[in-house]
């Protein structure tokens, strides 16, 4: 009798807990049905961030070159760019521009005058200074020949004429170059910053997603007050903040978004059919 009774006991906990288990994922499932997929996508590239790794662009003349950076930077997972303007300063200021493709809505950006005041600031914030340099004395930057990776790293990109500036020369720990087997001794760049910046995440993969809860939070709220429509729907987007969905497990936009956007006068020329 005893025995029976105890596997009664035993089948009605395990029916429970079968019960429980499935209410949870139930309401996992409707919690992510209800929750808009631009808010699992941004929490889907939130959490592949770094903010391990530091872009700093130095003294760049084309401001088309530094969009492209942007949009670099922000696809591969960079938080943070820093800024250094031109010496003697540039007729406009820079602003975003086209080929940045809204990647600076994303970022966080600052603006240095002089390379001296980043320079201070990155010591003070404790970044070790990596730069790029064509000079002898640079190592080719191979991800698994590269140094030690320090907690927090800020990359050095010089500008397109004559490259880093001797003050972030001589404040470097280490300088590096990208191996080239052409007759080209450099590239554009942005393609130029793309190979760097995927070397680094090669020789340290848990750079991805190292990035504090606190900046998480106040990523959150801007990414989701950016990505509302209307002021109905960022309302509702920030009722999201403190109950984040679940991230998708693809951060790219749907399959019917993916199609090749063409413009339209090429689309008529060539008959290719528009989105």
């Amino acid at each position: 009798m005893t025995k029976a009774w105890r596997g009664q006991n035993a089948l009605k906990q395990s029916f429970v807990v079968f019960c429980r288990s499935s209410c949870q994922r139930g309401m996992r499932t409707q919690k992510n049905k209800a929750a808009p997929r631009r808010l699992r996508r941004a929490e889907a590239v939130l959490a592949r961030r770094t903010s391990r790794f530091l872009v700093i662009l130095d003294r760049c003349t084309d401001y088309h070159n530094a969009d492209a950076v942007l949009r670099t930077a922000e696809a591969l997972g960079i938080q943070n760019v820093w800024m250094v303007e031109q010496t003697p300063p540039a007729p406009r200021a820079w602003k975003p521009g086209a080929a940045s493709k809204g990647s600076h809505r994303w970022l966080d950006i600052k603006i240095f005058p002089q390379a001296t005041e980043c320079i201070n600031q990155l010591h003070k914030e404790q970044w070790e200074i990596w730069a790029t340099d064509l000079g002898e004395s640079a190592k080719d930057c191979i991800a698994e020949e590269l140094p030690t990776i320090p907690k927090k790293i800020a990359l050095v990109l010089g500008r397109e004429s004559d490259g880093v500036s001797a003050e972030f020369l001589q404040a470097a720990k280490h300088r590096l170059r990208l191996p080239m087997h052409g007759f080209a001794e450099s590239l554009n760049l942005s393609v130029a910053a793309g190979l760097f910046l995927a070397a680094l995440f090669r020789a340290c993969p848990e750079a991805r997603g190292d990035i504090s809860e606190s900046q998480k939070l106040d990523l959150r709220k801007h990414w989701y007050s950016t990505l509302a429509t209307s002021e109905e729907q960022r309302e509702e987007f920030m009722r999201w903040v403190k109950k984040p969905p679940s991230p998708l497990d693809d951060p790219r936009p749907a399959p019917e978004s993916r199609r090749p956007r063409v413009p339209k006068k090429a689309a008529k020329r060539y008959k290719i059919e528009r989105n």
